[in-house]
């Protein structure tokens, strides 16, 4: 029996961001080229980019000036993309994660984690050793027809 499986090769692009929000738009183009590379349609491809310029913006103001570094990683799998963002400094989480705990709590303009949820199909948050990390993932819904 002959038949053909279709290969996924990882890639892995690592962005280290200032705090100027200018750079977001080299996140959004990076991360689209992924998505469309991968096989997402226009409103995955859309919905990601806006949830992790999102993050990026929250994340901006809790990065020190002994580190003003965010790192942008974005990872492509076979069903999935991962978006992990990384400061060292303050541990908490960005995006409004507390609205994840508490769905009734007023928002201070801050943007709402249940917006950020409905971008994206899972978000994991870990804060160890100085460093936080929240990882966004969007799940590809069909397998693409890759060459």
């Amino acid at each position: 029996m002959w038949w053909t499986a279709l290969e996924h090769e990882h890639s892995r692009l690592v962005l280290r961001l200032s705090r100027d929000p200018r750079l977001l738009a080299g996140v959004a183009g990076a991360l689209a080229h992924v998505a469309e590379r991968a096989g997402y349609d226009a409103r995955a491809r859309d919905d990601m980019a806006a949830a992790a310029e999102e993050v990026c913006r929250d994340t901006f103001p809790l990065l020190t000036e002994a580190d003003p570094r965010l790192s942008v990683i974005i990872e492509d799998f076979a069903d999935r993309i991962e978006v992990t963002l990384e400061h060292n400094g303050q541990a908490v989480p960005t995006a409004g994660l507390e609205s994840f705990a508490f769905p009734g709590a007023k928002q201070t303009g801050r943007s709402s984690g249940l917006g950020l949820l409905a971008r994206v199909d899972r978000v994991t948050y870990d804060g160890k050793s100085g460093t936080s990390r929240m990882t966004l993932v969007k799940y590809l819904r069909t397998q693409p027809g890759r060459k």
